[in-house]
């Protein structure tokens, strides 16, 4: 234990003297110190927030300082008066400023990671661009299925850039009014392109459906080329982000208005385990856990995730349930949250503990037996045993 003492004087030392690289090294020594000494719960934990924050650094470490001679308009405060619609009074944006934005980055597959990351780092060399004629882009369309993290996305991006969130009130946008919605429209692009500023059209769908939808009235027809026409003109001001969720009800002339196009997937089994790492904390769960609890998620979105971890949380602070194994927890979970569930998992969480515990077994899973007891909170003796048994009645 004194080389483990050791290392943490060492790790206060580069701490005090804000020596960054020497702070990850002293980190990464007390890792393998833990590890080499048998304590696996504490070398674990410490890797796990090494990994962490390698990730985080790899997408924060683009966050722009744009000159302010770069981008066109004024400077967004906190007092400036925001346009409303004239008939009800409704506000047509809300701003957010870089307190209000999300300073964690999102958590995607490597791929959507890698995507995003360009489209910042474009952003970076702005004044190189411009100056070759060849300026960076100005749009992104995000769409895929809801609870994806596409707003989250977004508005993270917008800080990234280093540039406020002028975010659409489409309740403010969208009028009963004949003419009103084209005319609110204009207003709301007009104060965007006024000022320094991300223009962030979440729920775009609803303002940008098919023209030849013949549900729709002809109003939808001038909507849809007011919304044209600004963005045609937006086109080197700022930064605009539309968000959807229904992508195939956008008119195909939409797409062609922006410069980048990301779609969002559910999470991957990778993700999703990351995700209940990142929605635990300050809690500590065992890898089998985690892997146990992603595969009950296989299928879920990002928000479910969240939905799910949070519960646990609370599962977890209540005496009355403290000490349920994860598998007790995730079988009421599934009965709570029918809607968030597969059928097959929920229908595998209803069988007995035997059954669950062969299914983990089998080839399909290939849960480790010191993975089933950590999950069924047993010994592996028991597992074994158990595992002896139904293979006997076999």
């Amino acid at each position: 234990m004194n080389s483990i003492f050791g290392i943490i004087l060492a790790l206060c030392r580069a701490s005090l003297s804000n020596d960054i690289d020497n702070v990850k090294y002293q980190i990464e020594r007390l890792a393998n110190a833990y590890k080499k000494n048998g304590t696996e719960a504490e070398y674990k934990a410490i890797s796990s927030l090494l990994k962490n924050t390698a990730k985080k650094q790899v997408l924060n470490g683009s966050k722009l300082k744009i000159s302010n001679s770069i981008i066109v308009g004024e400077e967004l405060t906190r007092q400036v008066t925001i346009p409303v619609d004239k008939e009800t009074a409704s506000p047509l944006l809300e701003i957010f400023f870089s307190n209000d934005l999300p300073s964690e980055p999102p958590i995607f597959d490597v791929p959507i990671q890698t995507a995003v990351e360009s489209v910042i780092v474009e952003w970076s060399n702005y004044p190189k661009l411009v100056a070759m004629n060849a300026a960076p882009s100005h749009s992104c369309l995000i769409y895929g299925l809801p609870g994806t993290g596409k707003t989250h996305l977004a508005k993270w991006m917008a800080n990234q850039i280093g540039l406020p969130v002028v975010l659409a009130r489409l309740d403010g946008i969208v009028s009963s009014f004949l003419g009103t919605s084209a005319r609110n429209i204009s207003s709301l692009f007009s104060f965007a392109n006024r000022y320094k500023c991300v223009l962030l059209l979440d729920e775009f769908d609803a303002i940008a459906k098919l023209r030849d939808d013949p549900q729709e009235v002809g109003e939808v027809k001038r909507i849809v080329n007011a919304l044209l026409q600004n963005l045609d003109e937006r086109d080197n001001c700022g930064f605009t982000i539309g968000v959807t969720n229904h992508e195939q009800l956008l008119d195909p002339a939409i797409w062609r208005r922006f410069d980048v196009q990301i779609e969002i997937p559910k999470p991957s089994s990778m993700v999703i385990e990351k995700l209940l790492t990142y929605y635990m904390t300050p809690l500590q769960l065992s890898e089998a856990e985690i892997r146990f609890m992603s595969w009950c998620s296989s299928g879920s979105s990002g928000a479910d995730i969240q939905k799910l971890s949070n519960w646990l949380k609370r599962m977890k602070i209540i005496t009355e349930y403290q000490n349920d194994n994860i598998v007790d927890l995730m079988r009421r979970y599934s009965i709570l949250n029918t809607g968030r569930m597969s059928d097959e998992i929920k229908k595998i969480l209803s069988l007995s503990d035997d059954d669950i515990l062969t299914k983990l077994k089998g080839e399909e899973l290939n849960f480790k037996q010191k993975d089933i007891a950590a999950i069924f909170n047993i010994s592996q003796s028991t597992v074994s045993k158990q595992l002896a048994k139904v293979n006997k009645e076999e």
